[in-house]
């Protein structure tokens, strides 16, 4: 590996390293499993990824698969980030903000920039990307490849800001992605290229699915490639783009975009509203869903009891503990609009609307910056459970994108809870009541063999937990390594094949992050995860 470190490093801008202690480094992300490349690659310039995809399609063409997997700051929680080929972190170099365009509010960046650092840039021009996911260290290129959703729910979601984006295919050819008219797109189809073929194939795949893509994919899912069904439009017009959100880097490498940003116009308020039973938090989210809250996000009381017993001292928890309430659900609401006399209004409205239940109780900050940091504190309770001293356990992070339906989510927890009584963990859970999807906090000693083989069982079991309530994993983070074995347990068949193909158009040499969104064997997951830290 020293010697092809040294032959790709004479042909490309940027770095490739063989490095032991660096391999180890990127041989982990944020989910339960362990993979170490053979080779890291920071590339400076798009031609840096276009050499290493050909050198790789080459080498394919001999029957020697050499895959490549790109990765972002390494945030993933399904795997998706790892590979035993090449790494291609474009966070480290390709990060910039090129260019502004304040006419058109348009704004060109590379896939490695994140949404902080974008977000504050453009702020200095009173400008914002409104469908920003949330999560600082977020790249812009792995928001899309994870199709993550956006923060603030009524702002539409990420791809409705992407105009244009730039795309290495596997076989190193550099194609730009945006809508086309039906001229374009048979000009695009009788390219001969793979960009022609690539065209020409999706276009068919689409003509002999059709029944299948309208009713039966769910477009807003993460899993396979959904955004087939955004493909062609209505008037024909064509555009590769959807195919790329919750692709997990499976069908080519995003290098560049130019993304729409919008004029900052308005502030959010927010409340915390607190239950002594999860029924009426629910009842409660159905009376004001009509007031259009653009955050309402649930919490599980057992994190706040957690974190209170960590030394934690949350200002809407304690009054209630001096009142002797219980709390078994926490609800974070936030309502954003350009005046703040329609923002009160809202926020009293949903306080009076709370008084009707026995035991809620309500917090609004104050503008004071201390209590702005307050709220921002209760949102990351999990964080504080993580940093707890003397815990050898460890989090499976993958298990942050699972849809349950609102109105299936007391049989969901009821049965969570006698799966974590079960595995003798607390299995505390957190997410949005706007779209659905819920985080679960559950923990094992990765130290142990034991514990490692319950996590698998453990996951397998929550997949047939969900399968009863029509819930499903994979939503707003894609399946990853993880979960592509559940995924497809539960897919018709016709969809899988239709997924496949997809892939096959894309990389019919299957170099590109082998091993992500396919059926995965159980016992072969097992042999990847974390022994220990």
């Amino acid at each position: 590996m020293s010697k092809i470190a040294k032959y790709l490093n004479g042909y490309i801008l940027g770095e490739v390293s063989a490095r032991e202690s660096r391999l180890r480094q990127f041989s982990q992300d944020k989910s339960i499993l362990s993979v170490k490349p053979n080779l890291v690659m920071f590339p400076w310039i798009t031609d840096d990824i276009r050499k290493i995809m050909r050198f790789s399609w080459q080498l394919a063409e001999k029957k020697h698969i050499f895959n490549i997997t790109a990765r972002g700051y390494g945030g993933s929680t399904d795997g998706s980030s790892l590979g035993d080929g090449v790494i291609v972190d474009v966070s480290r170099h390709m990060n910039k903000i090129y260019e502004l365009d304040l006419k058109q509010r348009l704004v060109r960046v590379a896939a490695g920039a994140n949404f902080r650092e974008l977000n504050l840039a453009l702020g200095a021009q009173a400008l914002t990307i409104a469908q920003s996911p949330a999560g600082e260290k977020l790249t812009v290129g792995g928001a899309i490849a994870q199709n993550l959703p956006a923060e603030k729910f009524n702002y539409g979601e990420l791809i409705d800001a992407v105009v244009k984006m730039e795309v290495v295919l596997s076989n190193g050819e550099v194609i730009q992605t945006e809508r086309i008219s039906k001229r374009e797109l048979s000009q695009k189809q009788g390219l001969q290229t793979m960009e022609g073929e690539i065209y020409r194939q999706i276009e068919g795949l689409i003509e002999e699915n059709l029944d299948l893509i309208e009713t039966k994919i769910q477009e807003d899912s993460s899993y396979g490639y959904s955004g087939i069904t955004k493909v062609r439009g209505k008037d024909g017009s064509f555009d590769l783009t959807p195919l790329f959100f919750g692709s997990l880097g499976t069908l080519g490498i995003i290098t560049e975009l130019v993304l729409k940003a919008e004029f900052i116009v308005d502030e959010t308020d927010f409340m915390v509203a607190s239950f002594a039973n999860r029924d009426d938090a629910r009842d409660y989210i159905d009376s004001i869903i009509k007031l259009n809250p653009n955050i309402l996000e649930m919490y599980d009381g057992k994190l706040f009891e957690s974190a209170v017993a960590t030394g934690k001292k949350y200002r809407f928890y304690i009054d209630r503990v001096a009142k002797k309430l219980k709390t078994k659900m926490i609800l974070v609401v936030g309502i954003s609009d350009k005046s703040p006399w329609k923002r009160a209004g809202t926020v009293k409205k949903m306080i009076r609307l709370a008084g009707k239940f026995e035991g809620a109780t309500i917090w609004s900050p104050d503008e004071s910056i201390q209590q702005a940091a307050e709220i921002n504190a209760i949102r990351d309770v999990r964080e504080v459970l993580r940093a707890r001293g003397g815990i050898n356990k460890e989090e499976i992070s993958s298990v942050q994108g699972i849809y349950v339906p609102l109105e299936r989510f007391e049989q969901f927890y009821l049965g969570l809870q006698k799966l974590a009584l079960k595995y003798n963990i607390p299995a505390p859970l957190q997410g949005s009541a706007l779209t659905s999807v819920f985080e679960i906090m559950a923990e094992f000693d990765f130290m142990k063999v034991s514990e490692r083989q319950k996590a698998i069982r453990f996951l397998a079991e929550l997949a047939e937990l969900l399968a009863k309530v029509d819930g499903e994993f994979a939503y707003g983070a894609g399946e990853g390594r993880i979960f592509g074995g559940f995924i497809r347990a539960q897919l018709d068949k016709d969809i899988i094949k239709l997924y496949d193909d997809i892939k096959q158009i894309f990389d019919p040499h299957t170099i590109l992050n082998v091993g992500v969104k396919s059926d995965v064997d159980i016992k072969e997951l097992a042999k990847n995860l974390k022994n220990g830290r």
